[in-house]
């Protein structure tokens, strides 16, 4: 449980040293723009509510990971519209656009999943029952995702965001082209993440 609480505050870490080596980029280029970073923070936290929300309502009538694949999807595919939003209203170079957007997207997801992954290095040494029921799903799945791997994730999405700018920046039509691919990433991610955990499961239950 230690270790992974340590995996926890380093993975988090990682991320944030990250996010200052991707800023000083910005910064030594002269391509740093606050609105640019706003404007990546503004359309992760809008793409996250767009797929929370339809988690939210599509629960109801299907099974849990049915709704969360949803909801991911929802967030894959409204991601290059916002993308295309943000790449129109940041002043500069379209490089120095898809750099301060990618950067805004990371420190915004960076700075949630610290705040998550603090209450969950508090919980997981707490004597109640919720502190129990953390513990306890540690130790079924193994201690999967790897924080190491959620970690990767907020990096390759706000790289991929970058890339979303960049390339509705040059090429605005390209956005119809994005909607369906991202969401069909998303898919892939997903059906991956699955299968990557079936043998986790299986062993567990030879044990």
């Amino acid at each position: 449980m230690e270790s992974y609480r340590r995996d926890l505050l380093r993975a988090v870490l990682a991320a944030c040293a990250v996010s200052v080596v991707w800023l000083a980029l910005g910064l030594t280029t002269a391509w740093g723009s606050v609105l640019g970073v706003i404007l990546g923070m503004a359309a992760w936290a809008v793409a996250t509510a767009v797929g929370v929300l339809f988690f939210l309502l599509t629960r109801r009538g299907k099974p849990a990971a049915t709704a969360v694949i949803g909801g991911a999807i929802a967030t894959a595919a409204v991601s290059p519209i916002l993308a295309l939003l943000v790449a129109f209203l940041t002043p500069g170079p379209i490089a120095a656009r898809a750099v301060v957007a990618g950067l805004g997207w990371l420190v915004l997801s960076t700075l949630v999943t610290a705040v998550r992954a603090g209450r969950l290095r508090a919980q997981l040494v707490a004597h109640t029952r919720d502190g129990e029921a953390a513990r306890s799903a540690v130790v079924r799945t193994g201690g999967r995702p790897s924080p190491y791997v959620e970690a990767g994730w907020l990096v390759g999405t706000a790289v991929v965001f970058g890339l979303c700018v960049a390339a509705t920046a040059a090429l605005p039509v390209v956005t119809g082209v994005l909607v369906p691919l991202n969401a069909a990433l998303a898919v892939l991610s997903r059906r991956l993440q699955a299968r990557a955990a079936q043998p986790q499961a299986a062993s567990s239950t030879r044990r």
